[in-house]
């Protein structure tokens, strides 16, 4: 799945860093949202660093304003065979090395989230498989007899530690209650979560997992909860541009049109830097895919405002699953003859 990403990553590149506040030459509009002690903000993830990548600046400028931060990460990032083997220096990686990779990860995201002021007792694994939210998605988002097992870590429910429901496996319906039970007890008012056009399936499933969660594309949900998407995979980008803390992050040319909006956050000096700490944190991921996460520390975050109208294909093994989920959705919720 990720393939697309390791040709263009291959080194990892030093961003010089720049004082002050950058402007914001793509003449985006800026984020208007008033940020304070009753702002409640999840951040929802698929990966470790996807976090960071997307939002470390708007969960500094929350935290620092004595609001609330909840970060859920749906995986551990233990299904990347690339990344295990420069980690482990194994050729063959085998179930427990890929396990012990995600442990580590989740270390490195305790360390990260730490530096951008996130407790540790406010970040959550899910423990699900990474790879294999699509799968997931597609073939198990409804049903509750199967569990999906994850060619990597030979698992078919997450570590006994990471649980939110009891007895949960690796099936959509189980996912969906853990996200459900979060998203209940910390009743967030601002939600930062993958936006649906990103390429990765894992994200764009999890914008699928969201929504049957707690409804984003719903009226109601918009008018109660402020949700932006961040995007971190589309074609080569932002890898395509020059980068560094002085340079201004702007949307990937060609991204589809629709009826989501482009904002821009533009970061304080202290916030870029601080986002760049966070990003050198992940030091398993910036082994591989190093200039890939810097290309993302500049003085500005990117978020997209509403949801995009039609539904944006979300691929899996040659399957639309986002088409599939809507369909599914619409059986199960409409009414019966």
């Amino acid at each position: 799945m990720r393939v697309f990403l390791y040709a263009l990553v291959a080194t990892v590149a030093t961003i010089a860093l720049a004082s002050g506040q950058a402007a914001n030459p793509s003449g985006l509009p800026e984020l208007g949202i008033t940020i304070d002690r009753t702002t409640r903000l999840l951040v929802i993830s698929p990966h470790p660093d996807d976090e960071a990548i997307g939002a470390a600046g708007l969960m500094q400028r929350v935290h620092t304003r004595g609001g609330l931060v909840r970060v859920v990460l749906l995986t551990s990032g233990d299904g990347f065979p690339e990344g295990v083997e420069v980690a482990e220096g194994v050729a063959h990686p085998r179930a427990s090395d890929y396990r012990g990779y995600g442990v580590q990860r989740e270390q490195e995201t305790r360390a990260a989230l730490q530096t951008l002021g996130v407790a540790r007792d406010a970040v959550t694994f899910l423990g699900f498989p990474d790879e294999g939210l699509c799968q997931i998605a597609s073939t198990y988002l409804f049903d509750k007899r199967r569990s999906f097992e994850s060619p990597y870590t030979g698992r078919e429910s997450p570590p006994s530690t990471e649980r939110v429901v009891r007895g949960a496996r690796y099936r959509g319906v189980d996912l969906r209650r853990e996200l459900e039970r979060i998203v209940s007890a910390f009743q967030p008012n601002l939600i930062a979560l993958p936006h649906p056009e990103d390429e990765h399936p894992d994200h764009c499933s999890t914008h699928i997992f969201s929504r049957e969660a707690f409804g984003v594309e719903s009226t109601e949900a918009q008018r109660r909860v402020r949700v932006l998407h961040y995007l971190v995979h589309f074609g080569q980008w932002p890898l395509t541009a020059e980068s560094g803390i002085g340079t201004t992050l702007s949307p990937p040319d060609g991204f589809p049109r629709t009826e989501s909006r482009w904002v821009s956050l533009t970061l304080t000096a202290t916030e870029a830097e601080t986002k760049k700490r966070a990003l050198l944190a992940y030091a398993t991921q910036m082994q591989v895919i190093g200039r890939f996460l810097l290309a993302f520390g500049r003085s500005n975050e990117l978020f997209l405002e509403r949801e995009p109208v039609p539904t944006p294909a979300c691929w899996c093994d040659g399957e639309n699953i986002a088409t599939e989920a809507e369909r599914s959705k619409e059986r199960r919720t409409s009414p019966r003859p």
